[in-house]
């Protein structure tokens, strides 16, 4: 018997003619042939098969001439258009006004502004798109920053930044903590937990595991119970693979029976715990003495900023001199570069202050005439900046303990330089003395203050250095040089 053989229109090669459109009002849709008027479709696009299902299902239209049935023909193909719009995702423009919404919301969480701003940089960014590039207003009225918008950015981003935090520690190796408690100006202890993890890559990251409102009291105990709901609870992890925990150097911190550091029995074992470098740089500035300066130069500035009348005059007595500044600004102790910007400043406008401080007979301050005072305020002013410097250069996300010993033994370095500079009166590297003080003064002005560099030199030793276990725990390398151009490398160093 002969087979059955199945048609297939497939092989028959018929194609879709686009003059069919105009005159039966049939389209292809997505690979159909289909029906503009009924959307019925035709599965064999033979021309018969249309001609039927348009006499026979619409004879009304049949009456219609050759260009009625092309309007016809565009005006239902742009309703399906519309109608097939409605169930599309996003395009690129809602895709990207979204992304532009999420960006600028951020940058206002990053300023600490409140969420109301996001109208008013709207409002902002529709004045000049209106003057530059009018076409695309419409395209910037679309940004949605509402405050309840802007709340829920700002939300949404916080999670998916939690998200990704809990990413990367699900395949990370090993992890440290970094512990910091202050007070808040509402007298709210807040505890900042900061996690470094590491993968199997060597990939390093650093975030913000969590900030913990303490209440009551902030002993080693409660400060201990914080870090382990924040790593248990909020993290969901463990301390398994803890190796090192960084602290702020506090009694309840670092307390050797109290302390949260005495308090690892919520981890297990023993881990290496370190006090925060950059605060111990900050302690080893407090041994120079110069309380003396720092007590006068805050009074005048106090003296002249706050109170109302004074800083205007002042202002205006600036600006008609023509001094390189035009305000004093506020000295503030917890933040640590705040001393050298303040000298900076005050020595830069000494001359002006003078003078102004000249016009109210009630208020004296002698020291400014005296030549002493004013040598300890340039040395002063100097080996801030140069200490600030160091500050900055310990700052930063990423850098490794290694990095940070190079920095600090270079400075031990510059300092030892600087004290056998200042005994044969070289004030190179101390500007401002060098150009206030008179060149007679140079040896003397150096040898007094090759001093203050050696009770320096002598603290940073002494808080700075590495004791023989924790070079062995952090196997440091250094290199010596062995012959010309060869080197070979220990363990320890430093």
């Amino acid at each position: 018997m002969a087979e059955n053989k199945k048609r297939k229109i497939e092989s028959e090669g018929r194609v879709f003619n686009p003059e069919w459109t105009s005159k039966y009002l049939f389209a292809v849709v997505k690979t159909k042939i289909m029906c503009l008027v009924c959307r019925n479709v035709i599965s064999v696009p033979k021309e018969y098969n249309l001609r039927r299902h348009f006499e026979g299902n619409h004879p009304d239209l049949t009456k219609l001439d050759a260009s009625e049935k092309s309007l016809k023909a565009e005006s239902l193909r742009k309703k399906l258009c519309s109608e097939q719009n409605l169930f599309k995702l996003p395009g690129n423009e809602s895709v990207s006004v979204t992304k532009v919404s999420f960006e600028i919301a951020r940058e206002i969480a990053a300023a600490r502004k409140r969420f109301t701003e996001g109208e008013f940089v709207k409002k902002c960014m529709l004045s000049a798109v209106s003057s530059i590039c009018p076409k695309n207003l419409d395209k910037f009225r679309k940004i949605s920053l509402s405050r309840s918008t802007v709340q829920r950015r700002v939300e949404d981003i916080a999670q998916n930044w939690t998200d990704q935090l809990h990413e990367k520690i699900k395949g990370f190796a090993f992890y440290s903590l970094a512990v910091d408690e202050s007070t808040d100006c509402t007298d709210t202890a807040q505890l900042l937990v900061f996690i470094r993890v590491i993968d199997d890559n060597f990939n390093i990251s650093e975030e913000l595991a969590g900030m913990h409102s303490m209440k009551g009291r902030t002993t080693g105990k409660e400060i201990c119970n914080e870090i382990v709901d924040c790593i248990t609870t909020k993290l969901s992890s463990d301390f398994k693979n803890l190796v090192g925990m960084c602290t702020d150097g506090a009694p309840a911190m670092c307390g050797c029976k109290n302390g949260a550091m005495a308090c690892q029995s919520f981890i297990g074992r023993k881990i290496i715990c370190h006090h925060c470098i950059i605060h111990q740089q900050v302690l080893c500035s407090k041994v120079l003495q110069f309380d003396h300066v720092m007590s006068v130069v805050v009074s005048i500035v106090n003296y002249i900023r706050t109170r109302k009348l004074k800083h205007r005059l002042f202002e205006s007595f600036l600006e008609e001199a023509g001094a390189e500044y035009g305000d004093v600004v506020y000295h503030t102790d917890v933040r640590w570069l705040s001393r050298a910007k303040v000298l900076k400043r005050f020595v830069g406008l000494k001359e002006e202050i003078t003078s102004f401080l000249k016009t109210d007979p009630q208020k004296r301050f002698s020291e400014l005439n005296d030549s002493s005072w004013n040598e300890d305020l340039c040395f002063l002013c100097d080996i801030a900046s140069h200490l600030n410097e160091l500050n900055i250069r310990l700052q930063g996300k990423g850098a490794l303990i290694f990095e940070f010993l190079v920095a600090i033994n270079g400075f031990k370095a510059k300092l030892r330089l600087f004290k056998s500079q200042l005994l044969k009166g070289i004030l190179v590297h101390f500007p401002t003395c060098s150009q206030h003080i008179s060149q007679e003064r140079h040896l003397a002005t150096g040898t007094k203050y090759a001093q203050q560099i050696e009770l320096l030199i002598k603290e940073f030793n002494d808080r700075l250095s590495l004791s023989f276990e924790e070079k062995r725990q952090l196997k440091i390398v250094v290199f010596h040089r062995s012959g010309r151009g060869t080197f070979t490398f220990a363990n320890g160093g430093y």
